[in-house]
């Protein structure tokens, strides 16, 4: 039988097939070697493996499984990278401790950690794509699970940051009937504009990101901020989906603006703070004289205005140490600056001393009172109780100073409708009280019972803010906000843990 004659197209197909769709494709009329990127002589078998005989062919192959080798290599290391524990212990314990992650790059610490540790120290890149997401997404999962059947308070505050952003913190924690709960850091954002809108946005879409499954809106039963109007109006929008929920402004920050209030009263004692604190800063000649003449006396405090009671703070200091303070002032030379020439004048003035003993005789106290308020795990009760010896007090001063101070504090309370709810619940936990009147219809008998250790500051929310600071340091200020947020929640709430767990200890 004569042999039949295959068609070019089968011939061309039969080469593909032999020697493998990776080496050769064909369109019916050509042979196309795709190493060597060429059209190849295909009209006898021996053109075909004679191409792939030549040093070209043969060096671009020996290349290509180099390529190769390298790839499986590269994802044998990112597979095993993704099962290392101790390159995920890592990353988190430089979260925890604010160490930057590029700080892997510096050779000597790299190399400390390789020869006490005996791993291979991964790469940068590797833990901020292969762990930061996962330990961020673990943390918000911890969360969760502590909150499951749980009611919950919710504290939100903004600042705006060294870049000008608004930056606002959500702060949750438990509620619990026999015990303090937990606190936790949920959230963080930028927000477009402060007002109440995006507040009540903001506090709307931490509670999706607590309860993604679907929000428990009656589990919610406190909100703490400070007095801001725009807080203050975004109350409303809240509660229309989280019915239950009572509005407290802070009331340490209450505490603050009564001691605003006396500050603003007493302007030649706020100024001889303001005039000191100038002669000593950044001045280590006049602070030698002022070591050399009283060595056992600290420099005079700094107060920072923002800061709760640091002003009374310095007033009292000012009283203890008058004539010390005077005499080191009037010694200097006033022609140095006009700070020095400005405390000698009201150092010369016979009221200041006066108006420094009335403010500790009777203001003295509330700095003390500000720092228990911020005291952790405080019941309910306790921190009415030093609220109401605030106002006791309060309404002993004397004269139209004390009237003033006293208007004020009442300004302070009956503004905060929040408060005097809980006091009112209070009242019935401990039995002081029998009747419901001021208690809102939404909350059940079995709500009540929750607020045994109810806050009424928003010092937790304050306190995230000074990690925030920390995070963000004039070095880092490249850093995205969306990884930014994700450091700060894992570490606030790492912290979190680690005091608790000391205080189990201790226990």
């Amino acid at each position: 039988m004569p042999k039949v004659k295959v068609s070019l197209s089968s011939q061309l197909n039969n080469y593909v097939s032999e020697f493998g769709p990776e080496v050769f494709s064909t369109d019916g009329k050509i042979l196309y070697c795709k190493i060597c990127d060429i059209k190849c002589g295909s009209a006898k078998r021996f053109n075909v493996t004679q191409h792939l005989t030549t040093g070209k062919h043969m060096k671009l192959v020996a290349q290509r499984e180099k390529n190769v080798n390298i790839k499986k290599a590269q994802q044998h290391f990112l597979t095993d990278t993704k099962k290392s524990c101790f390159n995920k212990d890592l990353c988190s314990a430089m979260l925890s401790a604010n160490i930057p992650l590029n700080k892997l790059n510096n050779e000597s610490f790299k190399s400390f950690l390789v020869k006490y540790t005996g791993k291979i120290i991964p790469a940068v890149t590797t833990l901020r794509k292969g762990y930061v997401d996962e330990i961020y997404d673990e943390t918000l999962i911890k969360i969760r699970n502590a909150v499951i059947d749980k009611k919950i308070w919710v504290s939100i505050d903004e600042t705006t940051d060294s870049l000008g952003r608004f930056v606002a913190n959500v702060i949750i924690g438990t509620l619990e009937t026999d015990t303090p709960g937990k606190t936790f850091l949920l959230n963080s954002e930028v927000l477009p504009k402060v007002n109440n809108s995006t507040i009540a946005k903001l506090f709307d879409d931490s509670m999706h990101i607590l309860w993604p499954e679907g929000v428990r809106h009656n589990d919610v039963l406190l909100y703490l901020s400070d007095a801001a109007p725009y807080m203050v109006k975004s109350r409303n929008a809240i509660k229309i989906f989280y019915p239950k929920v009572i509005h407290v402004t802070c009331i340490v920050h209450g505490l603050h603006r009564i001691a605003e209030k006396i500050r603003g009263h007493y302007s030649k004692v706020d100024k001889i703070i303001s005039n000191v604190k100038k002669i000593f800063l950044k001045a280590p000649s006049r602070v030698i004289i002022f070591k050399s003449t009283a060595p056992d006396l600290s420099l005079p405090p700094e107060p920072i205005i923002t800061r709760w009671g640091t002003w009374v703070k310095a007033a009292c200091y000012y009283c203890d140490h008058h004539e010390t303070l005077k005499s080191i002032v009037n010694s200097l030379d006033k022609e140095e600056a006009i700070s020095i020439k400005n405390a000698q004048k009201y150092f010369s003035d016979p009221s200041l001393a006066a108006n420094l003993v009335f403010i500790k005789s009777n203001f003295g106290f509330i700095p003390d009172v500000m720092t228990n308020l911020e005291a952790k795990n405080i019941p309910l009760s306790d921190a009415i109780k030093l609220i109401e010896d605030v106002f006791f007090k309060l309404n002993l001063v004397p004269g139209t100073v004390g009237k003033m101070i006293q208007e004020k504090m009442n300004d302070v309370l009956e503004k905060n409708k929040g408060y005097q709810t809980l006091v009112q619940i209070s009242k019935i936990l401990s039995g002081e009280e029998t009747s419901m009147v001021r208690i809102s219809e939404n909350l059940s008998l079995g709500d009540l019972a929750y607020f045994k250790y109810a806050p009424i500051n928003s010092v937790d929310v304050e306190r995230s803010f000074s990690i925030f600071k920390v995070l963000l340091a004039d070095n880092r200020k490249s850093f995205q906000f969306e990884n930014l947020k994700k450091h700060l929640i894992f570490q606030c709430n790492n912290q979190v843990e680690e005091v608790e767990s000391s205080e189990e200890v201790s226990r």
